[in-house]
């Protein structure tokens, strides 16, 4: 090695360290870096959760041709058990072919009784399970009191998705007993039990007045000026305000910071009752337990003032269903029977002023979207023309007609439909 050669070896050695520390500094640097961390998606809106509900529906056309739907006035009449109140036995019998009754977990032979709203014939009768909880052998059996039951059929079904019907000898019955007899898994699931046939009698009324013992709580109820109202104690009291619309009683209900709304149906004789829970709204993602209830002595009266229940969920959501007012066949309005449900909405245009009101009628469930349109313009002008009579000051309110181009919240069912049709008070939350 020359001298040239020793030097610049020299140099390169004594360069080293220098790239060492340039090197170590920039890896210390780097571990010093916040770690890398994808970025979140954005939030949905509001209108785009919306929409995803709707399209998450299943198609429930087949459900309302079943007599067995709440939305014509069917009630669970009694029950062996269920998994729990989410699943109880209304599940079955909702229209929505999502929804389900589930057995107590590896005990799976249960019996639901369950009534039509009428006097219906039986023509055909089946179910609908999901083949990984799949139901095999039931027993259906029918009657006109409620207390003597015939053996209609016993059925073994296929383990697979979707309805399975079979005819049987017409008979003609206000309540169906079905039992459980065998199933594909240690677990019992019912999505649907399904009776077609067609009613016979007109739906008598229900009578809902008086006490209750609703899943085991303390309730009551009122009926006065063509509305009831009441009260459930399960803890904090909920207070309750709607009506019936011929099958089912339609509420709004307040319970301390929690609102929305209730189903009832009833079996003849008024003596039980059954009802779907929704928060909020009637969305499907908001219901809540099924609640099951009868008749109870009643003990002194309830002397707690009444909660205002429709200011308070208008003033919560901006609107509110009126759910007193009743309208005949041609779309008239019945002041008398409406007489209470008409002051309130009085009572709220006056409350809030001066902000702008707006009356909605909405009707889902006619032949098409015309008729639906239809009906809920003539339900309009009938409560305009009324509301004029009273002599209302109508000057900050405006009327509109409105379809199934236009609801408010996804619908999986014909209840969800019978929810949103109706009368709504709609008033801008104050800022």
């Amino acid at each position: 090695m020359n001298r040239q050669q020793a030097a610049r070896s020299t140099q390169q050695a004594a360069d080293r360290p220098q790239v060492w520390c340039i090197l170590f500094c920039l890896l210390a640097a780097a571990c010093k870096r916040e770690p890398w961390v994808p970025k979140a998606p954005p939030k949905p809106t509001p209108a785009q959760v919306r929409q995803a509900h709707i399209d998450q529906g299943a198609d429930d056309s087949s459900e309302r041709q079943n007599l067995l739907n709440t939305a014509r006035g069917a009630a669970v009449v009694d029950r062996t058990a269920e998994y729990m109140l989410d699943n109880g036995a209304v599940r079955a019998i909702d229209g929505d072919p999502s929804s389900d009754w589930i057995s107590p977990l590896g005990d799976p032979l249960q019996t639901l009784t369950f009534s039509f709203a009428a006097k219906s014939r039986i023509e055909k009768l089946g179910i609908s399970s999901p083949p990984i909880y799949g139901v095999k052998t039931v027993t259906f059996e029918t009657s006109l009191d409620g207390t003597h039951f015939t053996r209609a059929a016993q059925h073994v079904f296929e383990r697979r998705k979707g309805e399975q019907l079979f005819d049987v000898t017409p008979a003609d019955a206000l309540y169906l007993r079905v039992t459980v007899d065998d199933t594909y898994a240690g677990t019992a699931n019912l999505l649907s039990i399904i009776a077609r046939g067609k009613e016979l009698e007109p739906v008598a009324p229900r009578n809902i007045s008086g006490c209750w013992a609703v899943n085991t709580f303390p309730a009551a109820f009122d009926e006065h000026g063509g509305t009831a109202s009441g009260w459930f104690d399960q803890g904090e009291r909920m207070w309750i305000e709607g009506g019936f619309d011929g099958r089912v009683w339609r509420f709004v209900w307040i319970r301390g910071p929690q609102y929305g709304l209730l189903a009832v149906t009833m079996p003849p004789g008024s003596e039980r009752l059954s009802a779907q829970k929704w928060y909020i709204d009637g969305d499907p993602y908001n219901q809540a337990e099924n609640l099951f209830g009868e008749r109870r002595p009643c003990g002194a009266p309830d002397t707690a003032p009444r909660a205002d229940v429709l200011r308070t969920y208008l003033d919560r959501h901006g609107y509110v269903p009126i759910y007193g007012l009743h309208f005949d066949a041609s779309n008239a309005l019945d002041a008398a029977a409406s007489d209470f449900a008409l002051s309130e909405i009085l009572r709220l245009i006056a409350a809030t002023t001066p902000r702008p009101v707006t009356l909605i009628s909405r009707e889902l469930r006619g032949a098409d979207a015309a008729a639906d349109r239809s009906t809920a313009q003539q339900r309009l002008d009938s409560l305009k023309a009324e509301l004029t009579r009273r002599k209302a000051d109508l000057s900050r309110v405006r009327f509109t007609a409105r379809g199934r181009d236009d609801f408010r919240t996804a619908v999986w069912s014909e209840m969800e439909r019978t929810l949103q049709s109706g009368i709504e008070i709609e008033i801008p939350l104050p800022r």
